[in-house]
């Protein structure tokens, strides 16, 4: 395989993980943090042709992003959008001059590339026909913020089933019922303690115990009551997809890892939710918090869009230009975030004050674990499809690796020798975390 052809390779996880943390990237990480606080407090401020600046900012550096990941092929771009090495043999002055330089310089690429849609954008929103349009620029970015939170639970839900799945075709696929009981009751109690554990952690026991009300003090039992409780709601309207998925060893193993995975985000979703309904204030653990979460989405959205398009013939995305989507959707998703919280002012003209960073967060975690929840109830039932169409994507690349083999190479136990490195290619292409256990079985002896 040649340099070019393994650039088109759908990225791994670990690929997008190490793009994010390669110093060559790095620079675009800042770039975004203090492009993004700095239009905000354009967009902020009462002129209105600041506020069309920062829109026009928000939009342009998200095109900018998204064009440098599709041009990124092209070695002018490449060099203009990474940090690019410091010479040996040079003073500490020359070195600190010289990293400024290479940080700006990575810079350019997304800069100049957004810059054309920036200055069309700004030229209309401040001209007399197009500055009462202003307002409705905003209020679209904003309405995208529930296109983003939607498309945050879509991503999760779809890369965690690509992380199972790999490890799920391993499993015999032979028809042997399943004891749903038992798994169904293990699921509960882990969500419960989960729920539990971290509502404490995370509310409960930052606060005195003599300063809490009889309710706060169960607040963590209520909690683990709720999250519980909806388990319980997506069970009992999914029995007979459950019973359907539990006939089969493989599709019962993969309902319980992917599910349990799927309903911890969950809970974990809805107790941010709960957290920034409760406290206005912001500190820096959760900004942190946040910053992780946004994160995980976009590893999990670039991995999941990456993954798929290649299996349609479609490679947009690959291992080089993976960091620069992910930029795009963050920066659009704080654009989105930022016109919330900017016009709940202007659209009242200050008479009922804003929504509030946090709220809009915490409706963005319901809708996120609300999405989630109905992908999960939605796909009980059918994972055999699932597992199926994976053991056959599985059986191409052995095809391809085996096709790839020049002749003569192998004897005639070549088959043997070919299913060993397509095995290793697919632990190479699947980050391994954990392994999926086998499902508890009737004819198992189990006390």
């Amino acid at each position: 395989m040649d340099e070019s052809e393994e650039q088109a390779e759908a990225p791994t996880v670990t690929d997008v993980v190490l793009n994010l943390l390669n110093p060559s990237t790095l620079p675009h990480v800042i770039l975004i943090g203090v492009a993004g606080f700095f239009l905000y407090l354009v967009s902020a401020s009462d002129s209105d042709t600041f506020f069309a600046i920062g829109i026009a900012g928000y939009i342009g550096l998200s095109l900018g992003y998204a064009l440098t990941a599709w041009m990124q092929e092209m070695s002018v771009i490449h060099k203009f959008s990474h940090f690019q090495p410091l010479p040996e043999n040079t003073s500490l002055v020359e070195k600190i001059l010289l990293y400024f330089i290479r940080i700006v310089s990575a810079w350019i690429s997304p800069l100049m590339l957004g810059l054309l849609p920036f200055a069309l954008i700004a030229m209309f929103l401040t001209s007399e026909s197009g500055k009462d349009q202003a307002v409705y620029w905003g209020i679209a970015i904003a309405g995208m913020f529930v296109i983003w939170s939607f498309a945050q639970g879509r991503a999760l839900s779809t890369s965690l089933r690509i992380f199972v799945e790999g490890r799920a075709v391993k499993i015999a696929s032979i028809e042997k019922n399943s004891k749903r009981f038992t798994s169904t009751s293990l699921h509960m109690i882990i969500i419960a303690i989960f729920a539990l554990v971290t509502y404490w952690l995370l509310v409960s026991g930052a606060k005195n115990s003599e300063d809490m009300s009889f309710f706060e003090k169960l607040g963590p039992v209520t909690f683990a009551l709720v999250a519980v409780a909806l388990q319980v709601i997506l069970f009992w309207r999914t029995t007979e997809g459950r019973i359907a998925d539990s006939k089969r060893k493989d599709t019962a193993a993969f309902g319980f890892a992917w599910g349990l995975f799927m309903q911890l985000f969950v809970t974990w979703h809805l107790l941010s939710a709960a957290r920034r309904f409760m406290f206005d204030e912001w500190g820096l653990f959760l900004i942190l918090e946040e910053f992780i979460l946004m994160i995980i989405t976009v590893i999990a959205a670039i991995w999941s869009l990456a993954k798929g398009s290649h299996q349609r013939g479609f490679k947009m995305f690959n291992r080089k230009n993976a960091i620069f989507w992910g930029l795009s959707f963050g920066m659009a998703y704080s654009g989105s975030i930022a016109m919330i919280s900017v016009l709940g002012s202007r659209l009242s003209e200050g008479a009922i004050g804003t929504l509030g960073v946090s709220t809009t967060i915490g409706i963005g975690h319901l809708i996120t674990a609300t999405t989630m929840i109905a992908i999960h109830g939605w796909r009980i039932g059918h994972l055999d499809k699932w597992l199926d169409s994976a053991r056959e994507e599985l059986a191409v690349e052995i095809d391809e690796v085996e096709k790839a083999k020049p002749e003569g190479v192998f004897s005639e136990d070549s088959e043997v020798e070919v299913g060993e490195d397509a095995e290793d290619d697919e632990e190479d292409f699947e980050i391994e975390l954990v392994d999926i256990p086998d499902p508890v079985l009737e004819d198992d002896d189990f006390d």
